[in-house]
């Protein structure tokens, strides 16, 4: 079954803040699409904590969509396939209040998390931060860019199930007595 990395990156403490989103689209055991958008959050009101670990300004995205402009693009992908996110608790609460914040519906999609994930399928790493476990198996991105931590997200999925020969993310979960998210 296929699934999809997401990660976000937000302008500011407010989940409704997203500044970015990446995805990445597995199919059949392999990564087959990736894409990234930059968003204008309701508010131009970015915190530079958060600007300084993405890099992304008020300037960058002043002239980009919101997240409503995005949205059927994005839903288009994610259809109602899983989602996987490293850390899904924050990305899928940025994804239901972008949601919320244009009076959309929320997708019914199967949530699962690599670093739970990675936390069962590796007890003795050193840190479980998407850096660390990306690291882990081999794969190198450029972290806080929503693509490419998308990408590594899906990378990291993969290898959990190929290090568990599991067919698919509800197979790994099931193997790891794992409960998945809605």
């Amino acid at each position: 079954m296929p699934w999809v990395a997401i990660d976000f990156e937000t302008a500011n403490e407010r989940p409704n803040s997203a500044c970015a989103l990446g995805v990445a689209l597995v199919e059949d055991g392999r990564l087959t699409d990736r894409r990234s958008w930059l968003i204008r959050p309701p508010t131009l009101d970015f915190n530079p904590y958060n600007v300084m670990i993405h890099g992304i300004t008020e300037a960058d995205v002043a002239s980009e969509p919101n997240f409503a402009a995005i949205w059927p693009d994005v839903q288009q992908i994610i259809q109602a396939y899983p989602l996987v996110a490293h850390n899904a608790g924050f990305d899928i609460n940025v994804l239901r209040r972008c949601l919320d914040e244009y009076s959309l519906p929320h997708p019914r999609v199967q949530v699962f998390c690599t670093r739970v994930l990675a936390r069962k399928v590796w007890p003795a790493l050193e840190s479980y931060s998407l850096r660390f476990v990306a690291k882990h198996c081999g794969i190198s991105f450029k972290h806080h860019n929503a693509e490419e931590d998308a990408v590594a997200c899906a990378g990291v999925a993969l290898r959990c199930c190929d290090d568990l020969h599991a067919i698919d993310l509800s197979e790994l979960a099931n193997a790891l007595n794992i409960l998945h998210g809605n």
